[in-house]
């Protein structure tokens, strides 16, 4: 990697999912099995480990082959769009489940034919698809096949744990809606959640007993998801430093003779495979090949993804003008909860959450925090589950570096609301 540095577009998306028209590789197996599985058995459950990919599966590869199928698509839908819990016209609060998908059904069509917020609030799924059906399907004709996604669906058991009924009354509208079989229907989630969905199945046709297992990446199609993308851009990835890099992702420590080895494990998980791999792309300079050599550092994942957070805020606090100290507390305090999930931040005019907008389009650019669109308001969250803990790992370090004993002993207070056994006093204040 020594010729003259030349730009050349990124083909790693990093640690955000694939969007539709992106191409997937590595996954052709996988889709080609759940397309099958789905337009036969009509109600699939897609389940996953953590970082499996399965979004960039649904949105870059499932969805196309779907359209080339003749299904009409609707827009994916999400149960925890945070609530603008506008009233019905009778007054009556809406069900927020209900109402989250609809506000995610609403995002494809022009503001002239959305419905009024009221109105909307007051609907039932079933009545909104009937509605959507006579809109699309000429006089006389049969309606077209559709299939409603829901992605990220273990959310339904992670919003409010307390509010059973909410549930129940949710999923009997999805039952009623699904029961007319021109309606097929994806429920993606990741695999620890399945259980939790058991008592509120039973108004689902099939009752959730068709799924779908989506793994992580085994060593040959992480291979490909490597190579193929530097090919298509023109650049080598050559087998040697594929191997390498499919090694050094898949490592796994296990104890042996008293002792921890670490030897290469059986799979990759792609949102490591992706970050790591824009950042090699990065440092390409200008060079036609990749080789071993250039995978050398690639086997520390976690200190991959902090460290690609670290360079990103560092570089885009210099670039805007704003407090790095600013930028890490806020993903801290906002985009990441005290539960370790992930949070929301509402688009505010000027400033979401005390940071500058536009410090949060950069970050939006730099595949860090991701800004989806919900009926015309903006919500920011982090790009993906896999990067909470090296922010706060790489969060931490840094405070500790670079706060004083002072600020450091405040941060600690605050986080304990504020306990009056917390605060120093006397020759600690002092010397503080």
């Amino acid at each position: 990697m020594t010729a003259p540095p030349t730009a050349r577009p990124n083909p790693y998306v990093g640690p955000r999912a694939f969007r539709t028209g992106e191409a997937l590789y590595g996954r052709e197996r996988e889709v080609m099995d759940l397309l099958n599985v789905l337009i036969a058995q009509r109600i699939v459950l897609l389940y996953s480990p953590s970082g499996a990919g399965k979004t960039s599966l649904v949105q870059a590869a499932l969805i196309p082959a779907l359209e080339r199928e003749e299904f009409r698509v609707l827009p994916v839908m999400r149960v925890n769009l945070h609530p603008d819990l506008t009233a019905a016209n009778d007054g009556s609060p809406p069900n927020r489940y209900v109402y989250s998908a609809l506000l995610s059904l609403e995002e494809s069509l022009p503001v002239e034919q959305r419905v009024p917020a009221a109105e909307l609030a007051g609907m039932g799924l079933a009545d909104y698809l009937d509605r959507l059906d006579q809109r699309t399907t000429h006089e006389g004709a049969e309606p077209a096949p559709v299939v409603l996604i829901f992605d990220q669906f273990e959310e339904i058991l992670t919003v409010d744990p307390t509010d059973r009924p909410v549930k129940e009354a949710f999923f009997a509208q999805v039952g009623a809606a699904l029961r007319k079989r021109h309606r097929w229907a994806l429920f993606s989630l990741r695999e620890d959640y399945v259980a939790g969905l058991d008592p509120y199945l039973r108004p689902i046709p099939t009752r959730g007993g068709t799924t779908f297992r989506l793994d992580l990446l085994e060593a040959e199609a992480a291979a490909v998801a490597i190579q193929e993308p530097a090919r298509r851009a023109g650049i080598d990835f050559t087998d040697a430093a594929a191997t390498k890099l499919v090694a050094d992702l898949s490592r796994v420590r296990m104890q042996q003779d008293g002792g921890m080895v670490e030897q290469p494990g059986q799979y990759v998980e792609p949102v490591q495979l992706q970050v790591v791999c824009l950042r090699l792309w990065e440092k390409l300079n200008g060079a036609r090949e990749i080789v071993p050599a250039d995978v050398e550092d690639a086997g520390d994942i976690d200190g991959a993804l902090a460290g690609y957070y670290a360079e990103r805020v560092k570089a885009i606090a210099a670039e805007t003008g704003a407090s790095e100290r600013a930028i890490r507390e806020w993903f801290g305090d906002h985009l990441i909860t005290k539960q370790g999930i992930r949070g929301q931040v509402l688009h505010e005019a000027g400033e979401s959450h005390g940071l500058d907008n536009r410090v949060i389009g950069a970050l939006v650019d730099a595949h860090l925090v991701r800004a989806e669109k919900r009926r015309g308001v903006i919500w920011f969250e982090l790009a993906h589950d896999r990067l909470i803990e090296p922010v706060r790992t790489d969060n931490a370090a840094w405070f500790q570096a670079n706060l004083s004993v002072l600020q450091r002993e405040a941060e600690l207070w605050v986080d304990h609301d504020r306990p009056t056994d917390l605060l120093l006093t006397g020759v600690v204040l002092n010397e503080a």
